[in-house]
């Protein structure tokens, strides 16, 4: 069996962790590396995010589900492409990756200037720069 690998990245929301985490999918074959995305996952679950506690813990057992099945089936990279600046949110997918017998690395992303999120955030569409924001606002 080969190595399987958990990249946990940590930043400001607009610091470059998605666009990251694409380009790292795109450049493996398909099925080797996934992302596993909490803003993806909420738009899906819920048409964005809520601030709901109980549906926030909906989407935390959807990841974690995703991050399981796509190890179970092949993935050696699963790309966790949120903010992740909680270091409880961060150690409990150290915690799930070692339960799954995979290694767990921190991708860092807090070098970003917050001048460089802002400007990157403003070119979202509104309600997606609120929304980040009240997001890092609660944690």
């Amino acid at each position: 069996m080969s190595c399987r690998h958990l990249i946990v990245t940590v930043g400001l929301p607009a610091s470059g962790k998605t666009t990251w985490a694409r380009k790292f999918v795109a450049d493996h074959d398909p099925g080797e590396a996934v992302r596993a995305n909490r803003d993806d996952l909420r738009r899906m679950l819920h048409g964005g995010w809520t601030g709901l506690p109980h549906l926030e813990a909906q989407v935390t057992a959807v990841q974690h589900a995703a991050i399981r099945a796509a190890f179970e089936h092949g993935a050696r990279l699963v790309i966790v492409d949120d903010t992740n600046l909680v270091p409880a949110h961060r150690d409990a997918l150290i915690g799930l990756a070692a339960s799954l017998g995979a290694q767990a690395r921190i991708e860092e992303f807090r070098d970003v200037p917050l001048g460089t999120c802002l400007g990157r955030n403003a070119l979202r569409p509104v309600v997606e720069q609120i929304k980040a924001l009240e997001r890092v606002m609660e944690n």
